[in-house]
């Protein structure tokens, strides 16, 4: 046999050194006990029946059994050759104030060892043990730790935890009794950091715990007590860094049976600067909770004995996060009886929705309530706004036949979120009828199977019934919507758009009026570049029973509609059949009337138009109906236009032709001159100015006369007209043929019995050519014949060269 011996080891520093013997059956153990140190051998749980005993060497006889206790130098024997696999070593320490600094043994080495520390306080002081050095982590009770190394907490023989190093947790405080056991399986190096233990004023929880949380995302678990007292109580302090906020969540409890039922175990927690807040088990537990909090967990009393099972146990997580925080805080005017819904619309996302403390998926803020909203994480395009506004005008003469606007003051600018949907309700007057309009342009029938291809689709329904009259985009040929009903719900949803300035702008415009006739009446204005698409309301569901709608269709002069129906369905009525009728506005006549039973025919309206429908009182099925107007150019205007542009031409040509004539008039009336040139230098009468006489003396001085012009006036009668006539031809072509550049003897003409050429005076020439008056001369007193009145001569006169020499020749 082989024995390894103990050679050495140092009494004063506490260090043993042991030699053990390897031999086959047995095995020998050399152990120095530090003063104040109880070393206790004891078989394991799992070897209890094992027949490896411990002896005593020094004893005489030697002492052997299963367990031993150490508190002085021994020399061991082990009656098998691995005692680390039976038997287990403790190593107490008591009446522990100051710092514990755990010492390895190294006989024990290979041993499993729990290291323990028995701490009792003052009865007016409590324990601060500080683990800042290896920090704590809680872990289950059956868990063990990566390390191998196990600290153990009891207090007033209750474990309060079992914990592993590197954790959140920096101290722990413990009143009246406690003990501290760190378990090292065998083979592993003792970890030998420094515990602090320092004393305090004294506290009335069984044990507290601080807990700082590090500066990244983290989760710690912690547990209650196993075998929770009565009415004891346990504390937790959370340090929290900046910009990161903590979530609590229970993942599993258990409350025992109280004697008094109200005080049924709770979950406690006080910030600093708030009151405290308490909650059941059984809810949401706070979260997103920014700074320093405390929870507390307290037990009550119980009404008898109960099996640990239904005992008080609460296993929870404290999670810290670091997130970006938006806050808004402020009022909603009560007058504007608004409310405002942010809704959160992912619920796997990291935004958080507050509301004064409280998380909500969706928070409601109402109009004369303070609020303070906070957002933790969120995108803008995560949270969506809805506004619900009331509008009331009970008096006629405060809102009669007025239009207002329809708009959303949004004053509350720091509230997160996109504007998805404003909601008005608009209650008028008893008896009385609303009508809407839209200021930038009229409205689109939008059904719901169709897209609006707008950024805005706003939807009216009745508020007593909930019925939607329908759907409507911007820019389309709907100019009024009358309906007679005192409350409305205008709902304006926010299709593409994230801008909150366009709720300021007015969306449509209502007013209050006094009753109508119809349910419903639409003015439409149908344009030639798109087909206008109407249907009735409440589409595709029917019409309600004994309701009626109408639609004022008012189309251009000479414009022509199609009117097509493209879905209908009639339902069977018991008594009074639906109706649809089409009735033209001027002419006021009735262009189709349906009947029972009767195909619904597709019409050609030649002008504006009134289309009515009427349900019936007690339909089976649905009424409803949608149409389509397409409008065409009208022949007849067409011919309007050819006919005006021909009219504007005849007037043009009728205007041309007279101009011309009344110029060729002015032109015939105007007298041609007729100058005597004794130079016998050519000049064209209008072209040079009539030539000055050579001889002022003698202003009668002729080179040629139209007698044509001189004497027409004395024609009568037809006859002697075409004889002028003929002898003006004749001239005419005399005059033609004349020149006074060639100075052409003048045709012979015979001379009258009764003229003397030569001794006519000077007066008689003036007299001939200017004096008659209607036939008769002004210098001759002697009456005409009846001969020489039918017959009138022509005589053309020249003077000579004394001023008393006047030659005349008559021409027939």
């Amino acid at each position: 046999m082989r024995i390894w011996r103990f050679t050495c080891f140092s009494l004063f520093f506490g260090v043993f050194l042991s030699s053990v013997p390897e031999l086959t059956g047995s095995a020998e153990l050399s152990v120095a006990v530090e003063l104040g140190t109880t070393i206790r051998i004891d078989t394991s749980a799992a070897h209890t029946n094992a027949k490896c005993k411990v002896c005593i060497r020094y004893d005489t006889p030697p002492l052997c059994q299963s367990s031993v206790v150490l508190r002085s130098d021994t020399l061991l024997d082990f009656s098998c050759a691995q005692p680390e696999n039976v038997f287990t070593v403790q190593i107490i320490r008591d009446n522990v104030v100051n710092n514990i600094e755990p010492k390895e043994y190294s006989a024990f080495q290979k041993f499993n060892r729990t290291f323990i520390w028995n701490m009792k306080p003052p009865a007016t002081k409590t324990l601060h043990l500080n683990f800042s050095s290896t920090g704590l982590q809680q872990i289950q009770p059956t868990d063990s730790c990566p390390d191998k190394h196990v600290y153990v907490l009891t207090v007033e023989n209750v474990s309060v935890g079992r914990f592993c190093q590197n954790g959140a947790i920096r101290q722990v405080d413990v009143r009246n009794v406690g003990k501290l056991s760190l378990e090292v399986s065998g083979g592993r190096p003792l970890n030998k950091k420094v515990i602090g233990v320092s004393l305090g004023r004294l506290i009335n929880s069984l044990a507290n715990f601080h807990v700082a949380l590090p500066e990244r995302s983290s989760t710690q678990d912690f547990f209650t007590p196993i075998a929770f007292p009565e009415n004891a109580e346990t504390m937790w302090y959370f340090t929290v860094p900046h910009t990161y906020y903590t979530d609590v969540h229970i993942l599993s409890y258990t409350v025992p049976t109280c004697l008094q039922p109200e005080n049924i175990p709770t979950m406690k927690y006080t910030w600093q600067g708030k009151d405290p807040l308490v909650k059941p088990m059984n809810v949401s537990q706070p979260s997103v909770e920014p700074g320093n909090f405390n929870l507390s967990i307290k037990n009550c009393k119980v009404s008898g004995p109960q099996p640990p099972s239904q005992g008080l146990m609460v296993h929870f997580q404290i999670s810290a996060i670091k997130r970006s925080r938006g806050q808004c805080e402020g009022d909603l005017p009560e007058k504007q009886v608004l409310q405002i819904r942010v809704n959160r619309k992912d619920p796997k996302s990291t935004c958080v929705l507050k509301l004064d403390s409280v998380i909500m998926d969706t928070i409601t803020i109402a109009s004369g309530n303070h609020f303070v909203l906070n957002s933790f994480d969120c995108n803008k395009d995560e949270v969506e706004l809805t506004v619900n506004q009331t509008i009331e005008c009970k008096e006629w003469r405060n809102c009669a036949s007025t239009p207002f606007p329809l708009t959303f003051n949004y004053e509350q600018q720091c509230i997160p979120g996109v504007l998805k949907t404003i909601i008005w309700h608009l209650h008028g007057p008893q008896n009385s009828a609303m009508e809407l309009q839209s200021p930038a342009g009229d409205l689109r029938y939008c059904p719901p199977e169709d897209k609006c291809n707008s950024i805005i689709l706003l939807n009216v329904s009745h508020v007593n019934s909930g019925i939607t009259l329908g759907q409507f985009c911007p820019k389309g040929t709907i100019q009024k919507i009358q309906i007679r009903e005192s409350k409305i719900a205008i709902t304006a949803s926010v299709m593409s758009f994230n801008d909150r300035n366009l709720a300021t702008k007015p969306f449509l415009t209502y007013s209050f009026t006094q009753d109508i006739s119809e349910h419903y009446i639409f003015t439409v204005a149908p344009k030639m570049d798109n087909p206008t698409i109407l249907a009735t309301p409440a589409w595709p569901s029917g019409m309600k029973a004994s309701s009626t709608v109408s639609w004022i269709v008012n189309l251009e002069p000479q414009i022509k509609s199609n009117l097509k129906f493209r879905n209908v369905s009639q339902p069977k009525c018991k008594e009074v059949h639906t109706n649809i009728a089409v009735q033209t506005v001027h002419a006021q006549t009735t262009l189709y009337s349906t009947k029972k039973d009767e195909k619904i025919k597709d019409l050609l309206v030649p002008e504006s138009f009134y289309l009515n429908m009427t349900n019936c009182k007690s339909p089976t099925g649905a009424f409803r109906a949608m149409m389509e107007i397409t409008l065409q150019n009208s022949t007849n205007k067409l011919l309007g236009i050819i006919l005006s542009i021909v009219g504007v031409v005849l007037v043009i040509v009728t205007a041309v032709g007279i101009w011309f004539f009344l110029r060729k008039k002015k032109t015939n009336k105007a007298p041609p001159v007729s100058v005597y040139n004794p130079s016998e230098h050519a000049f064209l009468p209008g072209l040079h100015g009539i030539p000055k006489a050579q001889e002022e003396e003698d202003p009668h001085t002729y080179m040629y006369i139209d007698e044509t012009l001189v004497y027409s006036h004395l024609l009568k009668d037809d006859a002697e007209k075409k004889e002028n006539k003929e002898v003006t031809a004749y001239e005419s072509d005399l005059r033609m043929d004349y020149s006074p550049l060639n100075n052409p003897a003048l045709p012979e003409r015979p001379v009258r019995n009764r003229e003397n050429l030569v001794t006519k005076s000077k007066a008689l020439v003036d007299n001939e050519l200017y004096g008659y008056v209607q036939g008769q001369s002004s210098t001759s007193e002697t009456p005409k014949t009846s001969e020489e009145e039918g017959h009138y001569e022509t005589r053309l006169c020249v003077r000579g060269k004394s001023p008393d020499e006047i030659e005349c020749t008559t021409v027939n």
